[in-house]
């Protein structure tokens, strides 16, 4: 059988804050026993690869680096490659340190001043603030790109879930009423990002997610086979209320019932 590459989310498939997820380990040692491989694909922009490969591992998860497509890499990725940014350029953020880290490892310029940046990045930001929010507005006005890192507006913690990145890019997107450009799923940036460094093709790619509008909604547009995880956002009762173009191909409790699914 030729080999899979399976795409994982990372909140609420493979972890729930700072918790993993039961028989998570298992499941992944078990298909690179298998041949397949695996990468993660997230919207979540907070910590940056390095940070994200830290993070695994203080959970007993050995990741490599090129393993991790996080939305503050792929923001990044896009200023440099897509927008072709210059020294000159700034940008603005309203986020956490995963984008800082991505961007200036990436060496592009960062300012809080809205007279002179050129793109606005907004992501997660858990210590948001009135005068961050202004200063995105007033950059946003003078003409600077507005640009999310994802759209998501929830985030799962153990008990509870909380206000995430797709509520702080509405409040911009209402008050300045412009629309921004969105990296995250489901947006075809970061897949496409994936399958080319990967040299996988969609046929060969199992989407592993937990919510139906920004996981699923990805792989069934770009004909990736899907599976839900119930172990995080979305609910069986989404699923059966769930137009055809958010239905996954296959839905399952935890993550070790993936390894009876045939592909």
């Amino acid at each position: 059988m030729p080999m899979k590459l399976f795409a994982f989310d990372l909140d609420g498939v493979i972890y729930i804050g700072n918790t993993l997820l039961p028989g998570v380990k298992e499941t992944l040692e078990k298909l690179e026993q298998r041949g397949e491989k695996i990468c993660f694909l997230s919207n979540n922009s907070t910590l940056s690869r390095k940070g994200y490969r830290k993070k695994l591992g203080r959970l007993g998860l050995n990741i490599k680096e090129e393993q991790l497509f996080t939305s503050s890499y792929l923001c990044a990725l896009y200023l440099k490659n897509c927008r072709k940014i210059t020294p000159d350029e700034k940008v603005m953020v309203i986020g956490e340190k995963g984008i800082f880290e991505e961007l200036k490892r990436a060496k592009i310029g960062i300012s809080r001043n809205p007279e002179k940046v050129r793109y606005v990045v907004v992501g997660m930001d858990r210590k948001l603030n009135f005068r961050k929010l202004s200063l995105a507005y007033q950059a946003i006005l003078k003409g600077a790109e507005f640009i999310a890192t994802n759209i998501d507006v929830t985030y799962p913690l153990e008990k509870k879930t909380i206000p995430a990145s797709g509520a702080i890019v509405k409040a911009l997107e209402v008050s300045t009423k412009k629309s921004p450009i969105t990296l995250g799923k489901p947006r075809t940036f970061g897949m496409k990002t994936v399958l080319r460094s990967t040299g996988f093709s969609p046929s060969q790619v199992i989407l592993v997610g937990d919510r139906l509008e920004t996981d699923i909604a990805l792989g069934n547009k770009m004909g990736i086979t899907t599976v839900l995880v119930l172990s995080g956002i979305s609910s069986s009762q989404e699923v059966e209320k769930a137009p055809p173009s958010l239905r996954p191909r296959y839905v399952i409790s935890s993550l070790p019932e993936l390894l009876s699914l045939k592909f």
